[in-house]
Protein backbone atom coordinates (compact mmCIF):
# COMPACT_ATOMS: atom_id res chain seq x y z
CA UNK A 1 0.00 0.00 0.00
CA UNK A 2 1.41 3.50 -0.86
CA UNK A 3 2.75 5.20 2.27
CA UNK A 4 5.18 7.92 1.22
CA UNK A 5 4.50 11.64 1.04
CA UNK A 6 6.08 13.45 -1.91
CA UNK A 7 6.78 17.17 -1.90
CA UNK A 8 7.60 19.18 -5.01
CA UNK A 9 9.17 22.48 -3.95
CA UNK A 10 9.94 24.94 -6.74
CA UNK A 11 11.77 27.93 -5.34
CA UNK A 12 13.28 30.99 -6.95
CA UNK A 13 16.64 29.49 -7.91
CA UNK A 14 15.85 25.77 -8.14
CA UNK A 15 13.54 22.86 -7.39
CA UNK A 16 13.69 19.99 -4.95
CA UNK A 17 11.61 16.90 -4.46
CA UNK A 18 11.43 15.17 -1.09
CA UNK A 19 10.04 11.82 0.01
CA UNK A 20 8.92 11.51 3.62
CA UNK A 21 7.96 8.27 5.34
CA UNK A 22 5.17 7.81 7.92
CA UNK A 23 7.62 8.51 10.77
CA UNK A 24 8.49 11.89 9.27
CA UNK A 25 11.94 10.84 8.09
CA UNK A 26 13.29 12.04 4.77
CA UNK A 27 14.01 8.95 2.66
CA UNK A 28 14.63 10.55 -0.71
CA UNK A 29 15.75 13.98 -1.89
CA UNK A 30 16.88 15.55 -5.13
CA UNK A 31 17.45 19.19 -6.00
CA UNK A 32 18.57 20.96 -9.13
CA UNK A 33 18.98 24.62 -10.16
CA UNK A 34 16.99 26.75 -12.56
CA UNK A 35 18.63 29.02 -15.08
CA UNK A 36 17.68 32.64 -14.52
CA UNK A 37 18.04 35.50 -16.99
CA UNK A 38 18.51 39.17 -16.12
CA UNK A 39 17.80 40.91 -19.45
CA UNK A 40 18.10 44.39 -17.92
CA UNK A 41 18.49 45.95 -14.46
CA UNK A 42 15.48 45.01 -12.35
CA UNK A 43 14.22 42.36 -14.81
CA UNK A 44 14.28 38.67 -13.78
CA UNK A 45 13.01 35.86 -16.03
CA UNK A 46 12.99 32.07 -16.33
CA UNK A 47 11.95 29.63 -19.05
CA UNK A 48 8.74 27.87 -17.95
CA UNK A 49 9.34 24.78 -20.07
CA UNK A 50 12.82 24.38 -18.60
CA UNK A 51 11.44 24.83 -15.08
CA UNK A 52 8.90 22.04 -15.70
CA UNK A 53 11.63 19.69 -16.95
CA UNK A 54 13.74 20.39 -13.85
CA UNK A 55 10.71 19.63 -11.65
CA UNK A 56 10.11 16.33 -13.43
CA UNK A 57 13.78 15.50 -13.05
CA UNK A 58 13.90 16.12 -9.30
CA UNK A 59 10.80 13.97 -8.73
CA UNK A 60 12.44 11.14 -10.69
CA UNK A 61 15.70 11.73 -8.83
CA UNK A 62 14.13 11.63 -5.36
CA UNK A 63 12.30 8.40 -6.20
CA UNK A 64 15.47 6.84 -7.61
CA UNK A 65 17.53 7.91 -4.59
CA UNK A 66 14.98 6.21 -2.33
CA UNK A 67 14.72 3.11 -4.51
CA UNK A 68 10.97 3.75 -4.92
CA UNK A 69 8.51 4.47 -7.72
CA UNK A 70 5.49 6.69 -8.01
CA UNK A 71 3.28 3.76 -7.06
CA UNK A 72 4.77 4.00 -3.53
CA UNK A 73 3.50 7.57 -3.11
CA UNK A 74 0.28 8.07 -1.15
CA UNK A 75 -0.07 11.83 -1.64
CA UNK A 76 1.71 14.82 -3.15
CA UNK A 77 2.15 18.35 -1.84
CA UNK A 78 3.19 21.23 -4.10
CA UNK A 79 4.82 24.39 -2.80
CA UNK A 80 6.38 27.18 -4.81
CA UNK A 81 7.84 30.64 -4.54
CA UNK A 82 5.11 33.22 -4.64
CA UNK A 83 4.05 36.10 -6.85
CA UNK A 84 5.77 35.07 -10.09
CA UNK A 85 3.75 35.30 -13.32
CA UNK A 86 3.47 32.48 -15.83
CA UNK A 87 1.20 32.24 -18.88
CA UNK A 88 0.60 29.04 -20.79
CA UNK A 89 -1.49 27.70 -23.65
CA UNK A 90 -4.75 26.28 -22.35
CA UNK A 91 -4.64 23.35 -24.78
CA UNK A 92 -0.98 22.32 -24.84
CA UNK A 93 0.22 23.49 -21.42
CA UNK A 94 3.24 25.10 -23.04
CA UNK A 95 4.39 28.49 -21.72
CA UNK A 96 3.86 31.39 -24.10
CA UNK A 97 6.07 33.97 -22.36
CA UNK A 98 8.96 33.91 -19.90
CA UNK A 99 8.17 33.48 -16.21
CA UNK A 100 8.39 36.93 -14.64
CA UNK A 101 9.96 36.14 -11.28
CA UNK A 102 8.53 37.73 -8.14
CA UNK A 103 11.60 39.95 -7.71
CA UNK A 104 11.23 41.36 -11.24
CA UNK A 105 10.47 45.08 -10.95
CA UNK A 106 9.05 45.88 -14.39
CA UNK A 107 5.71 46.50 -12.68
CA UNK A 108 6.83 49.60 -10.75
CA UNK A 109 4.85 52.09 -12.84
CA UNK A 110 1.85 49.80 -13.17
CA UNK A 111 1.76 49.32 -9.39
CA UNK A 112 1.71 53.08 -8.88
CA UNK A 113 -1.14 53.41 -11.38
CA UNK A 114 -3.11 50.67 -9.65
CA UNK A 115 -2.64 52.35 -6.28
CA UNK A 116 -3.78 55.64 -7.79
CA UNK A 117 -6.88 53.88 -9.13
CA UNK A 118 -7.70 52.65 -5.62
CA UNK A 119 -6.49 49.06 -5.87
CA UNK A 120 -4.17 47.27 -3.44
CA UNK A 121 -0.87 46.47 -5.14
CA UNK A 122 2.89 46.17 -4.61
CA UNK A 123 5.76 46.38 -7.12
CA UNK A 124 6.48 42.63 -7.18
CA UNK A 125 2.95 41.25 -7.45
CA UNK A 126 1.38 39.77 -10.59
CA UNK A 127 -1.36 42.41 -10.84
CA UNK A 128 1.42 44.87 -11.71
CA UNK A 129 3.07 42.53 -14.25
CA UNK A 130 0.44 40.23 -15.79
CA UNK A 131 -0.55 42.75 -18.51
CA UNK A 132 3.13 42.99 -19.52
CA UNK A 133 3.36 39.18 -19.72
CA UNK A 134 0.23 39.04 -21.88
CA UNK A 135 1.74 41.61 -24.23
CA UNK A 136 4.86 39.43 -24.52
CA UNK A 137 2.78 36.36 -25.42
CA UNK A 138 1.38 37.73 -28.70
CA UNK A 139 -1.56 35.34 -28.38
CA UNK A 140 -5.33 35.78 -27.97
CA UNK A 141 -5.89 36.05 -24.23
CA UNK A 142 -8.84 33.65 -24.44
CA UNK A 143 -6.45 30.84 -25.39
CA UNK A 144 -4.35 31.30 -22.27
CA UNK A 145 -4.20 30.33 -18.61
CA UNK A 146 -2.26 32.28 -16.06
CA UNK A 147 -1.17 31.53 -12.56
CA UNK A 148 1.63 31.65 -10.09
CA UNK A 149 4.11 28.79 -10.43
CA UNK A 150 2.01 26.38 -8.34
CA UNK A 151 -0.88 26.67 -10.81
CA UNK A 152 1.34 25.88 -13.77
CA UNK A 153 3.03 22.90 -12.14
CA UNK A 154 -0.25 21.32 -11.04
CA UNK A 155 -1.64 21.89 -14.55
CA UNK A 156 1.32 19.92 -15.91
CA UNK A 157 1.26 17.25 -13.20
CA UNK A 158 -2.44 16.64 -13.83
CA UNK A 159 -2.07 16.35 -17.58
CA UNK A 160 -3.86 19.66 -18.10
CA UNK A 161 -7.00 18.79 -16.13
CA UNK A 162 -6.48 21.17 -13.18
CA UNK A 163 -6.11 24.96 -13.20
CA UNK A 164 -6.08 25.83 -9.50
CA UNK A 165 -4.39 27.77 -6.72
CA UNK A 166 -4.97 28.30 -3.00
CA UNK A 167 -5.42 31.40 -0.86
CA UNK A 168 -1.81 31.48 0.40
CA UNK A 169 -0.60 31.85 -3.20
CA UNK A 170 -3.55 33.90 -4.48
CA UNK A 171 -3.14 36.41 -1.66
CA UNK A 172 0.23 37.44 -3.09
CA UNK A 173 -1.05 38.15 -6.60
CA UNK A 174 -2.76 41.48 -5.96
CA UNK A 175 -5.90 39.99 -7.53
CA UNK A 176 -7.37 38.45 -4.39
CA UNK A 177 -10.56 39.94 -2.97
CA UNK A 178 -9.04 41.17 0.29
CA UNK A 179 -12.36 42.56 1.54
CA UNK A 180 -14.58 39.55 0.82
CA UNK A 181 -11.72 37.16 1.40
CA UNK A 182 -13.03 34.30 -0.70
CA UNK A 183 -12.31 34.90 -4.39
CA UNK A 184 -10.83 37.09 -7.08
CA UNK A 185 -11.29 40.85 -7.21
CA UNK A 186 -13.79 41.26 -10.06
CA UNK A 187 -13.37 45.03 -10.12
CA UNK A 188 -9.62 44.78 -10.72
CA UNK A 189 -10.05 42.08 -13.33
CA UNK A 190 -12.57 44.30 -15.15
CA UNK A 191 -10.27 47.33 -14.73
CA UNK A 192 -7.54 45.46 -16.62
CA UNK A 193 -10.04 44.10 -19.16
CA UNK A 194 -9.11 40.47 -18.45
CA UNK A 195 -11.41 37.44 -18.85
CA UNK A 196 -12.18 35.54 -15.65
CA UNK A 197 -11.41 32.30 -17.53
CA UNK A 198 -7.76 33.33 -17.43
CA UNK A 199 -7.70 32.85 -13.65
CA UNK A 200 -7.25 29.58 -11.69
CA UNK A 201 -9.95 28.11 -9.48
CA UNK A 202 -9.38 28.56 -5.75
CA UNK A 203 -9.03 25.39 -3.67
CA UNK A 204 -8.20 24.71 -0.03
CA UNK A 205 -4.55 24.56 1.00
CA UNK A 206 -4.85 20.88 1.83
CA UNK A 207 -7.49 18.32 0.89
CA UNK A 208 -8.50 16.77 -2.44
CA UNK A 209 -7.06 18.98 -5.20
CA UNK A 210 -6.20 16.93 -8.31
CA UNK A 211 -4.75 13.64 -9.55
CA UNK A 212 -1.48 13.25 -11.38
CA UNK A 213 -1.71 12.06 -14.97
CA UNK A 214 -0.48 8.45 -15.09
CA UNK A 215 0.89 8.87 -18.60
CA UNK A 216 2.94 11.88 -17.50
CA UNK A 217 4.02 10.82 -14.01
CA UNK A 218 3.90 7.01 -14.04
CA UNK A 219 0.90 6.62 -11.73
CA UNK A 220 -2.30 8.40 -10.75
CA UNK A 221 -1.52 9.88 -7.31
CA UNK A 222 -3.66 12.34 -5.32
CA UNK A 223 -2.34 15.88 -5.04
CA UNK A 224 -3.58 16.85 -1.59
CA UNK A 225 -1.69 20.03 -0.72
CA UNK A 226 -1.03 23.30 -2.52
CA UNK A 227 0.55 25.96 -0.33
CA UNK A 228 2.98 28.84 -0.74
CA UNK A 229 6.58 28.19 0.25
CA UNK A 230 6.88 30.31 3.37
CA UNK A 231 3.53 29.08 4.63
CA UNK A 232 4.69 25.50 4.03
CA UNK A 233 7.63 26.31 6.29
CA UNK A 234 5.16 27.20 9.04
CA UNK A 235 3.64 23.72 8.68
CA UNK A 236 7.13 22.20 8.98
CA UNK A 237 7.57 23.92 12.35
CA UNK A 238 4.04 23.11 13.47
CA UNK A 239 3.57 26.88 13.71
CA UNK A 240 -0.09 27.30 12.80
CA UNK A 241 -1.24 29.01 16.03
CA UNK A 242 -1.51 32.74 16.62
CA UNK A 243 1.87 34.11 17.67
CA UNK A 244 3.90 31.14 16.41
CA UNK A 245 6.77 32.25 14.19
CA UNK A 246 9.75 31.05 12.19
CA UNK A 247 12.51 32.41 9.95
CA UNK A 248 13.63 30.95 6.64
CA UNK A 249 17.03 31.78 5.14
CA UNK A 250 16.67 31.06 1.43
CA UNK A 251 17.35 33.04 -1.73
CA UNK A 252 15.36 35.68 0.07
CA UNK A 253 14.81 35.64 3.81
CA UNK A 254 11.43 35.67 5.52
CA UNK A 255 10.33 36.04 9.11
CA UNK A 256 6.69 34.96 9.40
CA UNK A 257 4.27 34.88 12.31
CA UNK A 258 0.76 33.50 12.57
CA UNK A 259 -2.00 35.96 13.48
CA UNK A 260 -4.86 33.51 13.98
CA UNK A 261 -8.24 33.64 12.27
CA UNK A 262 -8.28 37.37 11.53
CA UNK A 263 -6.03 39.32 9.14
CA UNK A 264 -3.60 41.74 10.77
CA UNK A 265 -1.21 44.29 9.31
CA UNK A 266 1.16 45.91 11.84
CA UNK A 267 3.07 47.96 9.26
CA UNK A 268 2.60 49.25 5.72
CA UNK A 269 5.44 47.00 4.51
CA UNK A 270 3.88 43.94 6.17
CA UNK A 271 0.31 43.45 4.92
CA UNK A 272 -1.87 40.64 6.20
CA UNK A 273 -1.51 37.36 4.32
CA UNK A 274 -3.29 34.03 4.17
CA UNK A 275 -1.41 31.32 6.02
CA UNK A 276 -3.72 28.44 5.04
CA UNK A 277 -7.40 28.04 4.25
CA UNK A 278 -8.27 24.40 4.94
CA UNK A 279 -10.99 22.34 6.56
CA UNK A 280 -13.29 25.32 6.40
CA UNK A 281 -10.92 27.25 8.67
CA UNK A 282 -8.98 30.37 7.71
CA UNK A 283 -5.62 31.19 9.20
CA UNK A 284 -3.69 34.38 8.56
CA UNK A 285 -0.10 35.53 9.02
CA UNK A 286 2.28 38.43 8.59
CA UNK A 287 5.78 38.37 7.20
CA UNK A 288 8.76 40.57 6.70
CA UNK A 289 11.08 39.89 3.78
CA UNK A 290 14.82 40.39 3.46
CA UNK A 291 14.89 40.36 -0.34
CA UNK A 292 18.62 39.64 -0.67
CA UNK A 293 19.66 36.84 1.68
CA UNK A 294 21.10 33.63 0.20
CA UNK A 295 21.40 35.50 -3.10
CA UNK A 296 23.90 37.84 -1.41
CA UNK A 297 26.09 34.85 -0.55
CA UNK A 298 25.75 33.47 -4.08
CA UNK A 299 26.73 36.85 -5.51
CA UNK A 300 29.84 37.06 -3.34
CA UNK A 301 30.80 33.54 -4.39
CA UNK A 302 29.78 33.72 -8.07
CA UNK A 303 29.79 37.04 -9.96
CA UNK A 304 32.04 38.80 -7.45
CA UNK A 305 34.30 35.76 -7.12
CA UNK A 306 35.53 36.37 -3.58
CA UNK A 307 34.88 32.80 -2.40
CA UNK A 308 34.85 29.42 -4.11
CA UNK A 309 31.62 28.34 -2.43
CA UNK A 310 29.22 29.22 0.39
CA UNK A 311 31.15 26.74 2.55
CA UNK A 312 34.35 28.66 1.86
CA UNK A 313 32.60 31.92 2.77
CA UNK A 314 31.38 30.35 6.01
CA UNK A 315 34.90 29.22 6.89
CA UNK A 316 36.29 32.67 6.14
CA UNK A 317 33.63 34.39 8.27
CA UNK A 318 34.36 32.02 11.14
CA UNK A 319 38.10 32.74 10.94
CA UNK A 320 37.82 36.36 12.13
CA UNK A 321 36.34 37.67 15.40
CA UNK A 322 34.63 40.70 13.84
CA UNK A 323 34.07 42.51 10.54
CA UNK A 324 37.09 44.77 10.86
CA UNK A 325 34.80 47.77 10.43
CA UNK A 326 33.18 46.52 7.20
CA UNK A 327 29.44 47.10 6.89
CA UNK A 328 27.13 45.74 4.20
CA UNK A 329 23.64 46.73 3.18
CA UNK A 330 22.20 43.51 1.69
CA UNK A 331 19.87 45.15 -0.80
CA UNK A 332 20.98 44.13 -4.29
CA UNK A 333 17.31 44.22 -5.35
CA UNK A 334 15.99 46.74 -2.88
CA UNK A 335 15.26 46.76 0.84
CA UNK A 336 12.13 44.95 1.95
CA UNK A 337 10.31 45.18 5.28
CA UNK A 338 10.09 47.34 7.22
CA UNK A 339 11.84 49.90 4.99
CA UNK A 340 10.13 49.38 1.62
CA UNK A 341 13.00 51.09 -0.20
CA UNK A 342 12.88 49.21 -3.48
CA UNK A 343 15.24 51.60 -5.24
CA UNK A 344 17.97 51.10 -2.60
CA UNK A 345 20.92 49.07 -3.83
CA UNK A 346 23.65 47.11 -2.13
CA UNK A 347 26.40 48.80 -0.19
CA UNK A 348 29.79 47.68 1.10
CA UNK A 349 31.51 50.28 3.24
CA UNK A 350 34.07 50.77 5.99
CA UNK A 351 36.90 49.10 4.08
CA UNK A 352 40.58 49.85 4.55
CA UNK A 353 43.90 48.34 3.47
CA UNK A 354 43.51 46.00 6.43
CA UNK A 355 40.23 44.59 5.07
CA UNK A 356 40.33 40.96 3.98
CA UNK A 357 37.74 38.78 2.22
CA UNK A 358 37.08 37.17 5.61
CA UNK A 359 35.90 40.51 6.99
CA UNK A 360 33.54 40.91 4.03
CA UNK A 361 32.23 37.37 4.59
CA UNK A 362 31.47 38.04 8.23
CA UNK A 363 29.96 41.44 7.43
CA UNK A 364 27.61 39.78 4.92
CA UNK A 365 26.32 37.28 7.48
CA UNK A 366 26.07 39.98 10.14
CA UNK A 367 24.09 42.21 7.75
CA UNK A 368 21.56 39.44 7.15
CA UNK A 369 21.20 38.98 10.91
CA UNK A 370 20.68 42.71 11.39
CA UNK A 371 18.02 42.83 8.66
CA UNK A 372 16.14 40.04 10.43
CA UNK A 373 16.29 42.07 13.63
CA UNK A 374 14.61 44.95 11.75
CA UNK A 375 11.64 42.64 11.25
CA UNK A 376 11.75 40.65 14.49
CA UNK A 377 11.59 43.79 16.63
CA UNK A 378 8.51 44.97 14.78
CA UNK A 379 6.68 41.62 15.01
CA UNK A 380 7.58 41.13 18.68
CA UNK A 381 6.07 44.54 19.47
CA UNK A 382 2.63 43.73 17.98
CA UNK A 383 0.16 43.98 20.89
CA UNK A 384 -1.35 40.67 21.90
CA UNK A 385 0.67 38.55 19.47
CA UNK A 386 3.00 37.13 22.16
CA UNK A 387 5.67 35.46 20.03
CA UNK A 388 7.80 32.75 21.71
CA UNK A 389 11.19 33.63 23.14
CA UNK A 390 12.99 31.21 20.81
CA UNK A 391 13.07 31.69 17.04
CA UNK A 392 12.86 28.45 14.99
CA UNK A 393 14.70 28.64 11.65
CA UNK A 394 15.25 26.66 8.46
CA UNK A 395 16.51 27.17 4.92
CA UNK A 396 19.72 26.44 3.06
CA UNK A 397 21.64 29.31 4.63
CA UNK A 398 20.69 28.01 8.08
CA UNK A 399 23.55 25.58 7.52
CA UNK A 400 25.78 28.49 8.56
CA UNK A 401 26.42 28.19 12.26
CA UNK A 402 28.17 31.56 12.14
CA UNK A 403 25.04 33.24 10.81
CA UNK A 404 22.81 31.63 13.43
CA UNK A 405 25.14 32.59 16.27
CA UNK A 406 25.19 36.16 14.98
CA UNK A 407 21.40 36.02 14.76
CA UNK A 408 21.08 34.86 18.37
CA UNK A 409 23.45 37.64 19.44
CA UNK A 410 21.64 40.35 17.50
CA UNK A 411 18.15 39.28 18.59
CA UNK A 412 19.15 38.39 22.14
CA UNK A 413 17.04 35.28 21.67
CA UNK A 414 17.61 31.56 21.37
CA UNK A 415 17.69 30.37 17.74
CA UNK A 416 16.65 26.75 17.02
CA UNK A 417 17.61 25.11 13.71
CA UNK A 418 15.22 22.62 12.13
CA UNK A 419 16.87 19.27 11.47
CA UNK A 420 15.46 19.36 7.92
CA UNK A 421 16.98 22.43 6.30
CA UNK A 422 14.55 22.28 3.37
CA UNK A 423 11.67 23.32 5.60
CA UNK A 424 9.41 24.42 2.77
CA UNK A 425 9.60 21.01 1.08
CA UNK A 426 9.18 19.19 4.40
CA UNK A 427 6.16 21.32 5.23
CA UNK A 428 4.60 20.60 1.84
CA UNK A 429 5.00 16.86 2.46
CA UNK A 430 3.36 17.17 5.87
CA UNK A 431 0.57 19.28 4.38
CA UNK A 432 -0.02 16.50 1.83
CA UNK A 433 -0.36 14.15 4.79
CA UNK A 434 -2.92 16.50 6.33
CA UNK A 435 -4.86 16.67 3.08
CA UNK A 436 -4.86 12.90 2.65
CA UNK A 437 -5.98 12.31 6.24
CA UNK A 438 -2.71 10.55 7.09
CA UNK A 439 -1.63 13.18 9.65
CA UNK A 440 -3.72 15.16 12.12
CA UNK A 441 -2.93 18.79 12.91
CA UNK A 442 -2.34 17.89 16.55
CA UNK A 443 0.51 15.60 15.40
CA UNK A 444 2.50 18.31 13.61
CA UNK A 445 4.68 19.30 16.60
CA UNK A 446 6.18 15.81 16.80
CA UNK A 447 7.56 16.20 13.27
CA UNK A 448 9.37 19.44 14.13
CA UNK A 449 12.82 18.20 15.15
CA UNK A 450 15.77 20.53 15.87
CA UNK A 451 19.44 19.64 15.63
CA UNK A 452 21.12 22.76 17.03
CA UNK A 453 20.37 25.62 19.40
CA UNK A 454 22.23 28.94 19.54
CA UNK A 455 22.20 31.16 22.63
CA UNK A 456 23.32 34.81 22.76
CA UNK A 457 27.04 35.08 23.45
CA UNK A 458 27.02 38.84 24.07
CA UNK A 459 24.90 41.12 26.24
CA UNK A 460 21.95 43.31 25.33
CA UNK A 461 23.91 46.58 25.48
CA UNK A 462 26.58 45.32 23.10
CA UNK A 463 23.98 43.90 20.71
CA UNK A 464 21.98 47.14 20.68
CA UNK A 465 25.08 49.27 20.13
CA UNK A 466 26.25 47.14 17.21
CA UNK A 467 22.79 47.23 15.63
CA UNK A 468 22.53 51.01 15.99
CA UNK A 469 25.99 51.51 14.47
CA UNK A 470 25.16 49.28 11.49
CA UNK A 471 21.78 50.97 10.96
CA UNK A 472 23.40 54.40 10.88
CA UNK A 473 26.13 53.22 8.50
CA UNK A 474 23.67 51.88 5.90
CA UNK A 475 21.40 54.91 6.08
CA UNK A 476 18.48 53.79 8.25
CA UNK A 477 17.52 54.48 11.85
CA UNK A 478 17.56 51.60 14.34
Amino acid sequence: MPELLLALDAGTTGARAMLVDPAGLVVGLDKRPFETAYPAPGLVEQDGAAVWEVCRAVIAGALANAGRTMTDVAAIGVTTQRASVILWDRGTGEPVAPILIWSDLRGMEAYKALRAAGFISWPQVPSAKLPAAIAMAHRPVGDLCWGTLDSYLIHRLSGGTAHVTDASCAWMTGYFDYVGGDGWDGALIAHQNLPESLFPRLVESWGPIAMTDAATMGAAVPITALIADQQAGMVAHGALARGAWKATYGTSGVLMAGTGEAPLSPHSSMPAEALAFAGGRRRFCIEGMVITTGSLIEWLCGPLGLFASPAALEAAARSVPDTGGVVIRPSLQGMGAPHGRFAARGLIGGMSFATTPAHIARAALQAIAFRFRDIADLIAAVPGLAVPEALPVDGGLAESGTLLQLQADVLQRQVRRHAVREGTAYGAALAAGLGAGLIGESELPRFARYDAEFMPAIGRDEADAAYAKWSAAIGVEA
